[in-house]
């Protein structure tokens, strides 16, 4: 798929209003939710559904990914693992791709360090895709309205690659 374009057409978009402020966005209502996901349906998006209330545990959280991802036999089921196989999932070139996370609140009160590592891992794996023009987007409904998470997908500012060793700069 090619990048967006400066079509303001295009700016009414769902796909372009929730990717204008990262790849993550809550949902509370689902009706809403549905609507939307309906909209991503009709435009040829492939949606993965995970039913959150089910991740009782960490192990049972990674299987779920594992299993509904169908990540490589590779996968170590732990947060750096996922961070280096969720770029392997299938996204559409011609569409995209939703991650659709049910009852995200209940993930989120049992396990809230690995619940915020992992929509960090989606922001910044969405931002990889997009470098090929491919769209990753997360919707994650909550049942509870005051929901809310730190940050995501920060990005360090980094030396360019020739120069990123200190050796490389006299240090």
């Amino acid at each position: 798929m090619a990048s967006f374009q400066r079509n303001p057409e295009e700016w009414e978009s769902l796909d372009w209003r929730l990717l204008l402020n990262g790849a993550i966005s809550l949902y509370f209502d689902q009706d809403v939710l549905s609507e939307d996901i309906a909209w991503f349906k009709q435009n040829g998006y492939q949606i993965y559904h995970f039913d959150c209330s089910q991740w009782t545990s960490e192990k049972a959280f990674h299987l779920d990914l594992k299993r509904t991802l169908s990540l490589p036999d590779y996968y170590n089921k732990n947060l750096d693992a996922l961070n280096d196989s969720l770029i392997d999932i299938d996204v559409p070139t011609t569409s995209g791709c939703i991650l659709q996370f049910m009852r995200f609140d209940l993930f989120a009160e049992q396990m809230p360090s690995v619940a915020q590592a992992m929509l960090d891992i989606i922001e910044g794996t969405s931002r990889r895709f997009l470098l090929t023009g491919q769209r990753l987007i997360a919707m994650v409904q909550s049942n509870d309205p005051r929901i809310s998470f730190q940050p995501v997908g920060a990005c360090p500012v980094m030396w360019n690659p020739k120069e990123w060793q200190n050796s490389k700069r006299g240090i």
